[in-house]
């Protein structure tokens, strides 16, 4: 366990280093002896956690030059977090591959490999492709669609939500699912009837959410156009148009998607025009701890704009159903600082809300928000305390580890970008006098945008921009 006097103790700093070939993007995932490492340069690796050692290593075809379509951001192999099945011992990731004609052409795949030796499952991969069953006569388009949200796997299903390249279009958001065993592909628009009106699903690579029950939860970007981003209406009649919305999929009998709530600011028009988009932020939805009887599922979801909402998963809120037509949220704190990723949560200590700023105009902290119920007995998110060190634009979100709800056991962990100079961070979870305490900074190198560190067995592990595991523990 990462207990903090251990983590405190000069006993615990970096352990090994092990090169990869490619930016590493997605998180690392630790699958039993493994840690299993993606690149941007499609390149996957099977790594021992103990000792850093490679046991296996992939390639899956050609990285695609993302300037094909006028974005200089480098290439893109596999960007998106995979996602681990225990009970076959098998990871599930996206890969774009240009093994078209052309760069014009190329292919976005979902693979199947096995977590001890790399191979590939029988039947795989699958080249993901067809037409939102919500959007007949706009099918996905590989060219400009862009993959970040890490996966999701439910109920035998595996799902990835789209968005684009630098806003470059064509483009709609999109999810597309596909049953392991069938290997059935479906597709979800939020931009019903259009490949243009945007609405991409990104979140900053914050993973798509599910509290089960066949429910998915997704947030979009920017909705351009009439009918882009929602008018006032009930959330449980969502429009064709989701941008700028927390949207709750539900999966149908046949294995369909359709939308079943949805929340939208009430000036999301206004965010659309001024790139303050909702879908910079991915939703998280919390303990029931953080519940009550009438709102006892919450989530929280985060933007651009620096607002924090507090939502209730059962019943999203619509757009424009609060009184004199505000927004139905459960409660809303701030504005803060903008926000590109996910919150993290500890549930010990009453609860707590972490989000990692990078809107460098207004300070870039580490802040903490404290739950409570208000006299009225309404769910509330309350500022508590900041970090005093500021964070660079493409730092990760933070990840919280504990023994359960445990006091003093809670350990807040985050990878602050700053050039060449990246560092893994980790703080105490709970304020004192309002200020975040580092605990410790840990070197790095160069950090990857948006990447999170991963914890398993009393380690974590980082991936990096200039191509490195880097594994920190007790030797």
């Amino acid at each position: 366990m990462l207990a903090p006097a251990l983590v405190s103790s000069s006993a615990f700093g970096q352990r090994w280093s092990t090169a990869v070939n490619g930016v590493v993007s997605a998180q690392p995932l630790v699958t039993g002896k493994n840690v299993v490492v993606a690149t941007q340069n499609n390149y996957v690796y099977g790594i021992d956690a103990s000792t850093g050692r490679t046991s296996w290593t992939r390639q899956l075809g050609p990285a695609w030059p993302t300037s094909a379509v006028g974005c200089n951001s480098g290439s893109t192999g596999i960007t998106a977090t995979p996602v681990y099945d225990a009970s076959s011992n098998t990871v599930y990731l996206t890969s774009k591959v240009d093994d078209g004609p052309d760069a014009m052409h190329p292919h976005w795949y979902l693979h199947a490999l096995s977590a001890s030796s790399g191979a590939e499952r029988a039947g795989w991969p699958l080249t993901i492709k067809g037409t939102p069953t919500n959007s007949p006569g706009h099918p996905f388009n590989p060219l400009t669609a862009s993959q970040r949200p890490g996966l999701l796997l439910l109920n035998g299903s595996v799902y990835a939500g789209f968005a684009s390249y630098c806003d470059h279009g064509p483009y709609v958001g999109q999810v597309v699912g596909a049953n392991v065993t069938s290997r059935k592909l479906t597709l979800w628009s939020a931009e019903a009837g259009s490949d243009s009106k945007e609405a991409g699903i990104w979140q900053s690579g914050g993973g798509l959410v599910s509290d089960g029950n066949g429910r998915i939860f997704v947030a979009t970007g920017n909705g351009t156009g009439t009918g882009g981003s929602p008018s006032a209406g009930p959330g449980n009649l969502p429009p064709a148009g989701l941008g700028e919305s927390v949207v709750r999929l539900g999966v149908n009998g046949d294995g369909s998607l359709s939308a079943r709530s949805f929340f939208s600011p009430t000036d999301n028009k206004t965010m659309d025009v001024h790139d303050t988009d909702l879908g910079s932020g991915g939703p998280v939805a919390l303990p029931n701890s953080f519940g009550t009887a009438a709102h006892p599922r919450l989530l929280v979801q985060v933007g651009k704009d620096g607002r924090v909402f507090l939502l209730d998963r059962d019943h999203l809120g619509g757009m424009g159903q609060g009184s004199n037509g505000t927004d139905n949220a459960v409660s809303t704190a701030g504005p803060f600082e903008g926000i590109f990723g996910h919150p993290g949560v500890w549930g010990g200590d009453g609860g707590y809300v972490y989000t990692v700023a990078t809107d460098t105009g207004h300070g870039s902290p580490l802040r903490a928000l404290k739950y409570s119920v208000n006299g009225a007995g309404t769910p509330v998110l309350t500022s508590a305390g900041t970090s005093t060190e500021s964070f660079g634009y493409g730092s990760s979100s933070p990840v919280v580890t504990s023994n359960g709800t445990m006091p003093g056991t809670a350990l807040v962990w985050t990878v602050a970008a700053a050039g060449s100079a990246g560092a893994l961070r980790v703080y105490d979870p709970v304020p004192v006098n309002g200020t975040l305490h580092l605990r410790r900074s840990f070197p790095i190198g160069t950090a990857s945008k948006w990447s999170l560190p991963a914890t398993d067995g009393g380690r974590v592990y980082v991936g990096t921009k200039d191509g490195h595991l880097v594994a920190f523990g007790i030797g």
